[in-house]
């Protein structure tokens, strides 16, 4: 009885630490992940935002268009765009999380 009970004592032991091998392993692995999909999430919350606010995607349309032919007009105009589209990202990025 005494040889099972050590056995016992043994095997718990091992499983103990091989489960807090792979928490480590898993916590790395996640932490990883985590920093790459950073990025495709920042990628939904903008799909998402123009989805909820078609003047975004309107005021974004506008830096395809063809602007007047002063280059100081122009980029501030374009500018002034993509400050107005990152505000709205920006709030909803906010409300996502």
């Amino acid at each position: 009885m005494t040889s099972r009970l050590e056995y016992l004592r043994q095997r718990r032991k091992l499983l103990i630490s091989e489960a807090a091998a792979q928490r480590s392993e898993v916590s790395f692995i996640a932490t990883d992940l985590q920093q790459h999909l950073r990025f495709v999430d920042m990628g939904f919350a903008i799909v998402q935002a123009i989805r909820f606010h078609p003047a975004l995607a309107a005021s974004s349309a506008t830096l395809l268009l063809p602007t007047p032919r002063n280059k100081l007009l122009r980029w501030s105009s374009r500018l002034f765009t993509v400050w107005e589209v990152f505000t709205l990202v920006r709030k909803q990025w906010r409300d996502i999380r």
